[in-house]
């Protein structure tokens, strides 16, 4: 059976968070055409005065399949702002993802892959079990008595996005986040 019980594990450390648009598919062949898209970004977008925000408001598992087999546990917006979309938008259509599914901005809070014990393979956690330890609700600006089943509206506070970066998927830098590969200004006072 899953854990039900929160682990370090699990987590990954506060240098690694951060929001994902999206998992495109590139070659060392294919990232400077890739960055050439991210540096253009500004001249196609409709920039605003000021950064636009992301409110994090609903917690749900990714690929939730069994309550007792989840994967990948996050945060984010219930209704990203468009230019989010648009971002996505322009990214699929230059070949750089082939994912189709509507845009699901997010902060991955918990995920297996992180721990993968003596199979190698990610071992899954049971989310119920979790989210109901003494605490972990309310961390969510939630009761306990108010958690019925994921998707779930919580309030995590709002955020301001400056950038968008390019990162190296599974990448770390001497402090443990994310190697950027570039990043492209989300507002006029960001340029």
């Amino acid at each position: 059976m899953p854990p039900s019980t929160l682990d370090s594990t699990l987590l990954a450390g506060p240098q690694r968070v951060h929001l994902t648009l999206g998992v495109m598919n590139l070659t060392p062949e294919s990232l400077p055409t890739a960055l050439d898209l991210l540096h253009s970004l500004p001249t196609l977008l409709p920039l605003t005065a000021a950064p636009p925000t992301v409110t994090l408001d609903t917690l749900d598992v990714l690929k939730r399949e069994f309550r007792r087999r989840a994967h990948v546990l996050w945060v984010g917006p219930s209704k990203p702002e468009p230019l989010f979309s648009r971002i996505n938008e322009i990214v699929r259509n230059e070949g750089f993802t082939t994912d189709t599914r509507p845009l699901k901005l997010h902060m991955t809070l918990m995920n297996s892959i992180y721990r993968r014990l003596r199979t190698k393979r990610p071992q899954p956690f049971e989310y119920d079990g979790i989210l109901l330890q003494a605490g972990v609700l309310e961390s969510f600006g939630v009761q306990e008595g108010e958690y019925v089943e994921l998707p779930m509206a919580v309030a995590m506070g709002s955020y301001d996005a400056p950038r968008v970066h390019l990162c190296k998927m599974g990448s770390w830098d001497k402090d443990g986040a994310y190697v950027s590969c570039g990043s492209a200004p989300l507002s006029k006072e960001s340029v």
